[in-house]
């Protein structure tokens, strides 16, 4: 469904903007709104969480003065979407930035290097133009304590213990094919693996015989794991912590201890954009500190990727995590074999839902 934020800007912006006015940075520290000159209306593939999308494309058109409109789609969704239906977006807003390098291999990229991009750590960066990030956070076991409790387990610290027998029918995963997290977990035990293909889809054979279920989002599992449906839910970290503070008390985070993966939130200019000044004006504004001081704000703990911004107090602590080295360029490159190996060797002969 397309959400217009033309008349939510007048409500939802209007205390995003109190906000902008009371957060900017010293001068001299992080980046700074630019002044766009652009007109006209701007639609934008959103791969964040919805309230998110909602909350931070009013803002941007509260603080530029520019209509914009959204579809929130997953970044499997908006591969598809640019095959199928290419200018039909001026920007992709979110998801891992592995997928970016992949839909600009494929050619639906205009290159774009923000002024503001630079003051970015080079982690968050393409110094080729393809990409920045906006966010960042990691992926975990998102579990529900009730439940461990009814099995007698403690939560997983590691990718071998979601194998454990307990656990049987009590996982939920989110489908690699539509879910980057999805893949995202497949990457992360590639990678402990040493790249072993033949290894990795035989963690995920084994990893079946425990899930009920592959969501077609990450965030629809932790809601299941919330629910009491599922001991465990492989998810981001920052949705588990959205769904506990909406409610779900049970649920717990937890981290594969040998490392995991992490997402760099990214965003980037389609080609063929109808209104490529307002998604210039769009990467500015997403990459100053001014915007991402609201996301202590707007309702998502994922984490800012500008050092100086503002971070909420229920954001889980990156710095904490032991992450997987991501090789960006060899995620993008190892999508399509993984998937396929995938749905060949687990999908096609599972039980689970989906």
């Amino acid at each position: 469904m397309r959400i217009t934020t033309k008349l939510s800007a007048v409500t939802v912006g209007a205390s995003l903007m109190l906000t902008l006015a009371a957060c900017s940075p010293p001068e001299g520290q992080g980046a700074t709104t630019t002044a766009p000159q652009a007109t006209g209306s701007l639609n934008i593939a959103c791969s964040q969480q919805e309230d998110f999308c909602q909350a931070i494309t009013a803002a941007f058109s509260a603080a530029t003065g520019i209509d914009a409109t959204y579809v929130r789609l997953g970044s499997g969704e908006v591969l598809a979407r640019l095959e199928t239906t290419p200018g039909e977006f001026d920007v992709w807003s979110g998801g891992q930035a592995e997928n970016h390098l992949i839909a600009d291999d494929r050619g639906f990229i205009e290159p774009y290097v923000s002024p503001n991009a630079a003051a970015l750590a080079a982690e968050y960066n393409d110094t080729d133009g393809v990409w920045s990030g906006f966010y960042t956070d990691s992926v975990g076991f998102c579990s529900n304590k009730a439940e461990l409790d009814k099995l007698g387990i403690d939560a997983p610290t590691s990718w071998d213990d979601l194998l454990d027998p307990a656990l049987k029918g009590t996982v939920s995963m989110p489908h690699p094919a539509t879910a980057g997290v999805g893949y995202m977990a497949m990457f992360a035990v590639d990678t402990l693996n040493g790249g072993a293909e033949d290894e990795t889809i035989d963690y995920f054979r084994q990893l079946d015989e425990n899930v009920l279920q592959y969501s077609k989002s990450a965030a629809s599992g932790t809601e299941l794991a919330g629910r009491g449906e599922v001991a465990v839910a492989i998810s981001l970290d920052s949705d588990c912590v959205k769904a506990k503070e909406a409610g779900y008390s049970d649920l717990v985070t937890s981290y594969p201890e040998e490392g995991t993966g992490y997402e760099v939130g990214a965003v980037s200019i389609l080609k063929d954009a109808r209104n490529i000044d307002g998604a210039k004006a769009y990467m500015d504004w997403i990459l100053s500190t001014d915007a991402q001081n609201l996301y202590a704000d707007v309702p998502s703990y994922a984490a800012p990727t500008l050092a100086d911004a503002q971070q909420g107090a229920s954001v889980p602590d990156q710095d904490a995590v032991n992450k997987v080295t991501w090789d960006l360029q060899k995620a993008a490159d190892s999508r399509e074999p993984l998937l396929a190996r995938f749905e060949s060797d687990v999908a096609s002969q599972t039980s689970a839902t989906e």
